[in-house]
């Protein structure tokens, strides 16, 4: 390595403004909370059912999968928790869908990204 040459200590990583700077995957799992407590309850299942039968496709412009499909709100329910069974905010995505969808509005990749 070339003197006055600086390299990376750490890659950017995205952290939620409320985790801690050096907290562990399990630790950031346990702040988070189960899948039933963030809202994803028997209720979630039988409307996330529903919509899956009468949309059952991506929707993300372009793609129109079939395959590995998620029920995702528009907004999210950390932001809007009323919203949670709403039909109108949810739309249905395919995991690589959701997944690139997920990475762009929390900001995965980028320091300083939205949490």
């Amino acid at each position: 390595m070339r003197l006055g040459v600086s390299m990376p200590i750490d890659p950017p990583t995205h952290r939620p403004s409320w985790l801690p700077r050096k907290a562990t995957a399990r630790e950031y799992d346990r702040a988070r909370g189960s899948a039933r407590q963030r809202g994803y309850d028997a209720q979630w299942e039988r409307l996330r059912a529903e919509v899956l039968r009468e949309r059952p496709c991506c929707e993300a412009p372009g793609c129109g999968s079939r395959e590995r499909l998620n029920v995702d709100h528009i907004v999210s329910v950390r932001l809007a928790p009323e919203r949670r069974l709403d039909r109108t905010n949810l739309r249905v995505l395919c995991q690589p869908c959701h997944s690139a969808r997920t990475a762009r509005d929390q900001g995965f990749g980028r320091s300083g990204g939205r949490g």
